[in-house]
């Protein structure tokens, strides 16, 4: 299954200032077109394989949970062994964006007007 996700350019300027980019939307295991061996292999990579991962490709590179930063970069692609699989994880999905629009307009900063008025 594959999303994109188009942020405009308030939307992104929110999420640099509140440094939102970082945060998890959806909790994700391995993906179905991983082989037990390289699940095997991933888990078992050293600091250094993972410090080296994290400053080419990014922090969350690491791991495979869905986050803002991943959805910024463009497309997020994540295999599932069987369409009832793909058709609940849709289904989170669009909550799980419903609830970051949210979280952005949640996290934009109230217009400090200041206001006189007769008592």
């Amino acid at each position: 299954m594959a999303v994109h996700v188009q942020f405009n350019a308030e939307e992104l300027a929110v999420i640099q200032e509140r440094n939102l980019a970082g945060d998890i939307i959806l909790e994700r295991g391995y993906p179905a077109d991983m082989s037990d061996m390289a699940i095997e292999k991933h888990a078992s990579r050293g600091l250094g394989r993972r410090l080296l991962t994290a400053a080419v490709s990014g922090a969350d590179a690491n791991n495979f949970d869905l986050t803002v930063n991943k959805l910024m970069k463009g497309p997020d692609l994540y295999h599932f062994a069987k369409p009832v699989e793909a058709k609940e994880y849709e289904e989170v999905l669009k909550a799980g964006l419903v609830t970051l629009k949210d979280w952005i307009v949640g996290n934009v900063e109230v217009e400090k007007e200041t206001a006189s008025f007769e008592l």
